[in-house]
């Protein structure tokens, strides 16, 4: 039998705070708002997993390997596509080369979001080693929150940021350098450096960063020439160059992680066949329940809750942080669904077979907790009346609520073959 896996325990007291939560906030609006009940999740009844199961099982987990080499594809050949665009913004800097240059931007980093889980379940078969190194590059890939005025000018701040310090070289080994190199927060790569360069602040809608900040500047004035400034120097410039070596870092980055994958992918090829059936599913479920756990309740949710808006929100900059949460609750649906084996076996119909209350608890929460998610990610603005944040609280917790019965529908099935092992 398994131990504890950490992980499991970082669930449980995830779950912990959300009743403290809950009941603090039913003691404290129970007038206004009534009774918040907590959805939970019965015990399903489980079976074995047959030879039948057991052989489809193992087919499906084949399957898996290729639809995670299918989309690792899809990524880079978006990133691809992202630094073309960026490269024809930069040639000719506009307003309609920019929106094409950010419209490639939500579509690149949507087929980012979508491989979630292959990364998750990526680090569960790779080498200890080889998962640091995938911590690392996904630091330097998808980090937020990230601090704006470390990267370039905010609207308190005229003159901060990379962009406009000119100690700071401009290559992409200085950007690996600078990248966190006092706090997590301060990144100077990756697809949220990359937004906020693309949009800028735009804390309100319509107030874009204007395309007249990558105009190129071929001549100093008097006054800066005066000053000993080369024209590379120049803020605009350095912008430019900026935005051309961040995109050209991400395909690197993203290099990096498709070599571990195929390492990890090789040697996991070799194991299948010493792996018992309810080993591969439980890795599966594994990736699943952290992906969920980590990415949307710990990073997202569970601060949002808190009040903390500026760390809770993925893609500040675009407003488009519920394409990400989509793109990765799209992963689990695809595993579930349209990972298939040649007869058209299904790892939804495995877990179905194991588990007679999963096809009606999971999907029930699925489809709502998507639903919840795309809602609140689409409208979400700091409230500025007290009524107007009690009812973004409960929103918020509709959310926590569904997810959770969500993940609780994977971790019974895991628990109980953990359990079997």
């Amino acid at each position: 039998m398994y131990s504890a896996h950490p992980l499991r325990l970082l669930r449980a007291l995830g779950h912990l705070s959300l009743v403290v939560c809950c009941l603090g906030l039913i003691g404290c609006g129970e007038e206004e708002a009534g009774s918040l009940e907590i959805d939970t999740v019965l015990e399903s009844e489980f079976t074995d997993i047959n030879p039948q199961s057991s052989d489809l099982l193992r087919q499906l987990v084949d399957a898996y390997l290729q639809q995670i080499e299918i989309d690792f594809n899809t990524v880079t050949s978006k990133l691809m596509q992202l630094q073309s665009a960026i490269d024809i913004f930069l040639a000719s800097p506009n307003t309609e080369t920019m929106d094409v240059a950010r419209s490639v931007w939500l579509d690149t980093h949507s087929a980012y979001e979508l491989t979630a889980l292959h990364r998750y379940f990526t680090s569960l078969i790779v080498s200890e080693q080889q998962s640091l190194a995938l911590l690392q590059n996904q630091y330097r890939l998808n980090h937020w929150p990230i601090l704006p005025g470390y990267i370039d000018y905010v609207e308190a701040l005229a003159d901060s940021g990379i962009v406009n310090d000119i100690t700071v070289t401009l290559n992409g080994t200085a950007l690996r350098q600078q990248h966190g190199a006092f706090e997590l927060a301060e990144a100077a790569l990756g697809f949220h450096v990359l937004e906020f360069l693309l949009w800028g602040e735009n804390q309100v809608s319509g107030q874009l960063r204007s395309a007249s900040d990558y105009n190129q500047i071929s001549q100093l004035s008097t006054a800066q020439a005066d000053s000993g400034l080369d024209i590379s120097q120049l803020s605009n410039n350095r912008r430019r160059e900026y935005l051309r070596l961040a995109s050209q870092a991400l395909i690197d980055d993203f290099q990096s992680i498709q070599l571990l994958w195929a390492d990890g992918d090789a040697v996991f090829r070799n194991r299948i066949v010493s792996l018992q059936s309810t080993e591969l599913l439980t890795l599966l479920l594994e990736a699943s329940i952290s992906m969920l756990t980590e990415e949307i309740l710990l990073r997202s949710l569970y601060p949002l809750l808190n009040g903390d808006y500026s760390s809770s929100i993925q893609s500040p900059y675009s407003h488009s942080t519920q394409n990400a949460i989509s793109a990765q609750l799209y992963g689990v649906e695809q595993l579930l669904l349209e990972v298939k084996t040649n007869s058209g076996a299904t790892l939804d119909s495995i877990l179905v077979n194991l588990s007679v209350d999963f096809e009606e608890l999971f999907y029930q929460s699925f489809d709502a907790t998507k639903e919840c998610l795309v809602l609140l990610y689409s409208t979400l603005a700091p409230p500025t009346e007290p009524g107007a944040s009690l009812q973004t609280e409960f929103e918020i917790v509709e959310c926590i609520n569904l997810l959770s019965n969500m993940i609780d529908s994977l971790e019974q099935i895991e628990i109980s073959l953990t359990d079997s092992i």
